[in-house]
C-alpha cells in the first residue's frame, strides 16, 4: 500500500527545516567553538535523513511494484473472468439454440396438434349448428303454433270481455235508471212531506192568530167593563172577578207530537177548544150584566 500522503509532507516538512538550521539559524547563533560539534550533528542529521528519504524512496517503490503486482493480477484474474464470461456466453448461446430449436419442435408438433384439434372442433361445430338448425326450425314451427293457440285464446278472450262489457253496461244503465226512480221518488216524497209540513206550520199559525184575536177581544171586552163598573161601589170585587175569568180564558196552543201527526188532527180539535172557552166566558158577562 502507499504511503500516507501527510506523513510525506510531514517528513518533508522536517527535512526542509534541518537543511534550514544547518545552512542558517545555527550556524549565526551557535558559538564558534561549537561550529565543529554542530557541523558534524548536521552531517549526522543530512546522512539519517538521507537515508531516511531512501528508505521512503524504497518503501514507494516496492508499494509501487506491490501496486504493479496487483494490477497484474486484477488485469489478468479480469482476463480470466472475462474469458469464462465469453465461455459461459457461448455455451448459454448454445444452450439458448438447442432450447430454441427444441421449442421449435415443441411449437410444430403443438401447431399440427392445434390444427388437428382445429379440425375436430370444425366438425363438431357443423355438426352442432346442423342439430341447432334443425332444434330451431322445429322450435319456430313449434312457437308459431303457441302464438297460433295465443291469438286464438286472446280473440275469445276479447269476445267475452267485450260481451261482459256489454253485459255489465246493460246492468249499469238499468241500475242508473233504478237509481233515478228512486231519487225521483224520494224527491217527491220529500217534497210531499215539506208540503205537509208547510201546511201544519200554517194551520198552527192560523190557529195561535186567531187565539191572538180571541184574547184581545176579551181583553177589550174586559177592559170596558171595568171601564163600567168603575162608577159602581164593588169595583174591586169585578176587577178581581174579571181577572180570574181573564185567566181562566188564556188560549193553550198545542205542539204536535211529531212531523209524521196528521196534519187534520189539529184543525179538528181546535175549534172545540175554542167554543169550550167561548162558553166559559160568555156565561160570566151575561151574569155581570
Amino acid at each position: 500500500m502507499m504511503e500516507d500522503p501527510s506523513e510525506e509532507l510531514k517528513a518533508a516538512k522536517a527535512e526542509r527545516l534541518a537543511k534550514f538550521r544547518a545552512t542558517t539559524a545555527e550556524p549565526v547563533l551557535a558559538p564558534a567553538a561549537d561550529l565543529a560539534e554542530i557541523k558534524r550533528k548536521r552531517q549526522e542529521e543530512a546522512r539519517a535523513a538521507e537515508e531516511k528519504a531512501l528508505k521512503e524512496e524504497a518503501k514507494r517503490e516496492a508499494e509501487r511494484k506491490a501496486q504493479a503486482e496487483r494490477e497484474a493480477a486484477e488485469k489478468k484474474r479480469a482476463e480470466d473472468e472475462a474469458r469464462k464470461a465469453e465461455e459461459a456466453k457461448r455455451k448459454a448461446e448454445e444452450d439458448a439454440r438447442k432450447a430454441e430449436e427444441e421449442a421449435l419442435k415443441a411449437e410444430e408438433a403443438r401447431l399440427a396438434e392445434e390444427a388437428k384439434k382445429a379440425e375436430e372442433a370444425k366438425l363438431a361445430e357443423e355438426a352442432r349448428l346442423a342439430e341447432e338448425a334443425r332444434l330451431a326450425e322445429e322450435a319456430k314451427k313449434a312457437e308459431e303454433a303457441r302464438l297460433a293457440e295465443e291469438a286464438r285464446l286472446a280473440e275469445e278472450a276479447r269476445l267475452a270481455e267485450e260481451a261482459k262489457k256489454a253485459e255489465e253496461a246493460r246492468l249499469a244503465e238499468e241500475e242508473r235508471q233504478a237509481e233515478a226512480i228512486r231519487q225521483e221518488e224520494l224527491a217527491r216524497l220529500a217534497e210531499l212531506e215539506k208540503q205537509a209540513q208547510e201546511e201544519r206550520e200554517d194551520e198552527l199559525a192560523r190557529q195561535a192568530a186567531e187565539l191572538a184575536e180571541i184574547a184581545r177581544q176579551e181583553s177589550e171586552l174586559a177592559a170596558a167593563r171595568l171601564e163600567e163598573l168603575s162608577h159602581s161601589g164593588s169595583a174591586a170585587e169585578v176587577a178581581d172577578t174579571e181577572a180570574s175569568e181573564f185567566q181562566d180564558a188564556e188560549p193553550i196552543v198545542e205542539e204536535p207530537e211529531s212531523p209524521a201527526v196528521d196534519a187534520e188532527a189539529p184543525a179538528e180539535e181546535t175549534p172545540a177548544a175554542e167554543v169550550s172557552e167561548d162558553e166559559k166566558a160568555e156565561p160570566d158577562v151575561t151574569d155581570e150584566e
